[in-house]
């Protein structure tokens, strides 16, 4: 499915919710991932630890390539720096996959 330009963020937000669903069924329920923009991923107050996090790194970037039919390598770009990195919350995220998607749809 090729996502307009203004649709891009939301279906970032829809692929990582999904990727977060299906990675929850992997996971205690005490550890399960809260799917809202502000829920921390990486670093002192991420929720993930390394093995969940490489899940669902996978699982992310299978349901992006399903949502915008494109390939992306989510651990490009210094993804787990503190200050900038996309893997700080849900939002920086989507943000960082709806710039990429836009990117490539403007190719």
């Amino acid at each position: 499915m090729t996502l307009g330009t203004s649709n891009h963020l939301e279906g970032a937000f829809d692929a990582i919710y999904a990727a977060i669903a299906e990675l929850n069924l992997q996971m205690p329920k005490n550890k399960q991932i809260q799917p809202r923009p502000d829920t921390a991923l990486f670093g002192e107050k991420g929720q993930l630890d390394s093995l969940a996090l490489a899940n669902f790194i996978v699982i992310t970037e299978q349901k992006l390539e399903e949502s915008f039919g494109i390939q992306l390598d989510l651990t490009q770009d210094d993804p787990f720096s503190g200050q900038n990195g996309h893997f700080r919350t849900i939002e920086s995220l989507a943000r960082y996959i709806s710039s990429f998607a836009e990117n490539k749809t403007s190719e």
